[in-house]
């Protein structure tokens, strides 16, 4: 019997051990409950916001889309705007200088006989001025 003593003291021993553990693991289980149902929980609210999250998102990508479209577009017309401006200062220089040339051939040669025009009727009014001095002078 001496065995049957050793089994059963050996038995109380492993129940008291397990009851030991079982003592020490249950707050353990009861907080790995819990975390569960706030894991549980967390989802639950991703599940319900994140249909409406993706779709704030879609209508982002697509404005973003269309801004970039936008901005394109806007490169595109700047640099025709600009090759729009030196095509016109190309031509106003032509102008100009089409003006200038015309001036040169038209107007200096014109300017320069109603200068030399000027410079006899002036000449024609000294004499005259000179003669009616003289006249009024008595000489």
């Amino acid at each position: 019997m001496p065995s049957a003593a050793i089994a059963a003291a050996s038995l109380a021993v492993i129940a008291i051990a397990v009851l030991v553990a079982l003592l020490y693991l249950v707050p353990a289980l009861i907080e790995a409950r819990r975390a569960a149902a706030r894991i549980t929980r967390t989802i639950d609210t991703l599940d319900a916001a994140l249909p409406g999250l993706l779709a704030e998102l879609t209508d982002a990508v697509a404005t973003m889309n269309k801004t970039a479209e936008t901005a394109v577009a806007l490169a595109g017309s700047i640099e025709r705007l600009n090759r729009l401006s030196a095509t016109t200062a190309r031509v106003v220089a032509g102008v100009l200088g089409a003006i200038e040339q015309t001036g040169r051939g038209m107007l200096v040669p014109s300017l320069a006989n109603v200068a030399g025009v000027l410079s006899v009727v002036r000449e024609g009014m000294e004499m005259v001025r000179s003669r009616r001095d003289r006249r009024r002078n008595g000489t």
